[in-house]
């Protein structure tokens, strides 16, 4: 009886960490990166643009888990995106045979090299990009900026700030409160705005289109 205990035990403890957002981030980044074509990536530009592909969507897929599993409190989208993808990385080099073999093809030993791939990649993954999610408003707070609070699909809370002319029908402009509730497909993109009550810039969604679905 207490050998099956300890197997159950043991099963429902690799159970339990197989679904964390992390392992789930490192084996769809290390899947992306397996199937890719190892002759493609030849040099440092190469290599990051599939770092970028890869890593990219399924950090910001489980960006609030892994700030949970991080431990990851600033209040900052950009910084602590910065600081997830700093982790997965180093996480893929040593876990992702693949990664380990075009890292060291393509930066060798340089650790000042492979800290610079991590920077740019998170620096760059989100500056401009059009991005694009949907989900159900869950409320709108219309105090200055505006700020729509949206359940995606994956049951990730996400926030936007609506700060600028947008796509959208002049219903919702004039009565915004009528998109509570309503399935909505969002256009955004990370864009920075001044906190004064922090006396800084901080970086956040904003708002490019909003379509009911």
């Amino acid at each position: 009886m207490k050998n099956i205990l300890l197997v159950f035990s043991v099963f429902m403890a690799f159970t339990s960490i197989s679904q964390s957002a992390m392992d789930k981030t490192l084996e769809s980044a290390c899947d992306c990166i397996s199937k890719k074509n190892s002759e493609e990536v030849f040099d440092y530009d190469s290599y990051l643009a599939l770092v970028i592909e890869c890593a990219s969507p399924v950090i910001l897929k489980n960006q609030e888990e892994l700030k949970d599993e991080l431990n990851i409190t600033t209040n900052d989208e950009m910084a602590a995106i910065e600081e997830i993808g700093g982790k997965v990385g180093e996480r893929l080099v040593m876990e992702c045979p693949k990664f380990m073999e075009l890292t060291l093809k393509v930066l060798g030993d340089d650790q000042e090299l492979r800290d610079l791939a991590v920077e740019e990649y998170t620096d760059s993954e989100s500056e401009g990009e059009e991005m694009i999610d949907e989900g159900t408003v869950m409320s709108i707070n219309k105090e200055f900026p505006c700020q729509l609070t949206v359940k995606n699909k994956q049951g990730e809370t996400l926030n936007f700030l609506w700060t600028e002319p947008i796509d959208v029908a002049d219903e919702y402009v004039s009565n915004p409160d009528s998109l509570k509730g309503r399935k909505v497909a969002i256009v955004y993109y990370y864009g920075d705005i001044y906190d004064a009550k922090a006396g800084e810039y901080v970086t956040r969604k904003i708002i490019q289109e909003i379509t009911p679905l």
